[in-house]
């Protein structure tokens, strides 16, 4: 049996720490953080989506922006 499991989520852009370098490769993510309720499968924890180095904050915020537009649910399918 297939179980379905769909939650809301919106998408907020996270900046980490620069190397000890001080280089400016801050990794930056897309969070999804839910509006309602919770994928199943995630629990307490969340989402996260690691952008490859050289995506600038500017960048992930136009990401964001665009995903709040295209994406209506998150959905996790269990067979």
């Amino acid at each position: 049996m297939v179980k379905l499991d769909y939650a809301d989520y919106k998408f907020t852009v996270k900046e980490g720490s620069p190397s000890v370098s001080g280089a400016d490769d801050a990794p930056v993510s897309l969070c999804c953080e839910p509006r309602t309720s919770e994928l199943s499968i995630v629990g307490s924890g969340y989402l996260s989506i690691h952008l490859k180095k050289g995506i600038s904050c500017d960048d992930a915020q136009e990401i964001a922006k665009n995903l709040e537009q295209w994406i209506e649910k998150i959905s996790y399918v269990k067979g």
